[in-house]
């Protein structure tokens, strides 16, 4: 039961095949048997989520109409807010926060019938590739505890590979949802920009209204793309503030079949150079579509990944040191003043982006929408484009300084921050993408790659998912898990 696909479990209630409080039951087992190895949730409010499993399974005894998630229990990552249960956004000075209401997507959510019994790990404000604070420690990856689970939806994805949940909603803005279900070989929708509200997100701290920064996005993990499907069906809606007058309704996928895609392949860039086993098998899948009936080409993008890197790199720095102390401004205000124009390292896009002018910001702001437009002509053309999710699979944990940490990519060290490259895209066109698991490394850790549509369209990447499922394999039980 566990492992069962969130569909499979409502439909299971729906029916009468299995009760609310069974299934969360199982789910609360499931945490007290491989939570002590994985410490991906964080926080437990199990007495009244029994009791609501105990009032959804008098609704479907009494034949009332139920919700879309009627009795689903799952957690939520602990980014949002959420009615009565500590969330901290793993910041030890909100570890008291009890919020008195939901974040928006939540309770959405548990509007649709979901009931969340437990919040999963962050990393400190959501701003680390790994997902570990000082209020709750580190959190291990099922298919390697020496490995993250990514970040900063690392609990989540952790939790969804254990079994410890069958639904989760995370956040993204430089790979937080795709790059931990890469890791975790799940499947992870960053949907189009602020088509779900991150009111009640953490960052900014409590009590404060996140509205849209013009780069983050809210969106679900699961272990399958039917799942993501339902969930964005429900998380998709214009913010309270908005919904007197708006309403979103996203358009059908633009396919179904293998044989009516047209699809670019992205599966290597020399700028971003990724791990050669995640490319070979980005190729592979490539291969199995066209196989299939697909029109699979090499994409010819209308720029170059180092101008979408400079664009990327100036919008998310100034957002993340947001809250920073003063002396982090001037260590990096110091670095700026000898840096080089050329000079592309982390730590100098990081610097630049802390001394960054709003005359500045303008102008880069423009060559951001220029790119949206080049990628509305592109998917002219095409319907998905396919890359790396990261530059490599699951590393493991490093705690060190962050600008002093390295990966080895085919042999050779790169920057720590890198591994977020291949996020960037996505993020400042305000494309949808979704991460499909596509195969294991030689070493036996998931891959996961790309499935990038065009503007709105985040029911095509969806599609693409199941296809791209059907030809590569489902979700895979971590071996230590099952």
């Amino acid at each position: 039961m566990i492992y069962e696909n969130a569909h499979s479990l409502i439909s299971k209630i729906k029916n009468k095949e299995a009760s609310c409080v069974e299934i969360l039951e199982a789910f609360l087992k499931r945490v007290e048997e491989v939570n002590p190895k994985i410490n991906a949730v964080v926080a437990l409010d199990a007495e009244r989520a029994l009791e609501k499993a105990r009032k959804a399974d008098e609704q479907v005894f009494k034949g009332e109409k139920l919700g879309p998630l009627h009795g689903l229990p799952m957690t939520i990552k602990d980014a949002f807010e959420v009615e009565g249960i500590v969330s901290t956004g793993g910041n030890p000075q909100w570890q008291e926060n009890i919020p008195k209401r939901n974040a928006e997507a939540v309770q959405r959510l548990v509007d649709a019938g979901a009931i969340i019994f437990g919040k999963t790990n962050v990393p400190y404000l959501s701003s680390d590739l790994q997902s570990y604070n000082k209020i709750y420690g580190t959190t291990n990856n099922p298919w390697d505890l020496e490995r993250t689970p990514g970040g900063s939806s690392g609990g989540s994805a952790a939790a969804l590979s254990s079994g410890m949940t069958p639904l989760e909603l995370g956040s993204d803005i430089g790979g937080s949802i795709r790059v931990p279900a890469h890791f975790c070989g799940l499947f992870g929708h960053k949907p189009s920009y602020n088509i779900i509200s991150e009111v009640g997100h953490m960052p900014p701290p409590p009590g404060q209204i996140l509205t849209g920064n013009g780069l983050s996005v809210a969106g679900p993990l699961a272990r399958s793309p039917e799942d993501l499907e339902i969930a964005l069906d429900i998380l998709v809606a214009a913010q309270e503030q908005d919904s007197q007058a708006w309403s979103l309704k996203l358009p059908k996928a633009r396919a179904t079949k293998t044989s009516e895609l047209r699809i670019a392949i992205w599966p290597d860039e020399p700028y971003a150079e990724a791990d050669v086993e995640i490319t070979k098998l980005i190729k592979e899948t490539g291969e199995n579509l066209k196989e299939s009936g697909a029109l699979v080409e090499t994409a010819k993008l209308p720029f170059t990944f180092a101008e979408i890197d400079k664009v990327y790199s100036l919008l998310l720095n100034p957002l993340m040191l947001a809250g920073s102390p003063k002396e982090t401004f001037e260590m990096l205000e110091k670095l700026n003043e000898g840096l080089d124009s050329e000079d592309m390292s982390e730590l100098a896009k990081v610097a630049r982006g802390s001394v960054l002018k709003y005359s500045d910001w303008v102008v880069i702001n423009a060559m951001r929408q220029n790119m949206r437009q080049k990628w509305r002509e592109f998917f002219g053309n095409y319907d998905v484009v396919l890359c790396p999710t990261s530059i490599t699979p699951a590393f493991k944990h490093n705690h060190g300084p962050v600008h002093e940490r390295k990966l080895s990519i085919n042999g050779n060290d790169q920057e720590y921050l890198r591994a977020t490259l291949w996020a960037g895209p996505a993020v400042i066109a305000g494309l949808p993408s979704t991460n499909v698991p596509i195969g294991l490394s030689s070493n036996g850790l998931p891959i996961g790659m790309q499935i990038t549509g065009p503007y709105l369209e985040d029911k095509t990447c969806l599609e693409v998912a199941k296809l791209v499922r059907d030809l590569r394999g489902e979700f895979k039980i971590p071996p230590n898990f099952k």
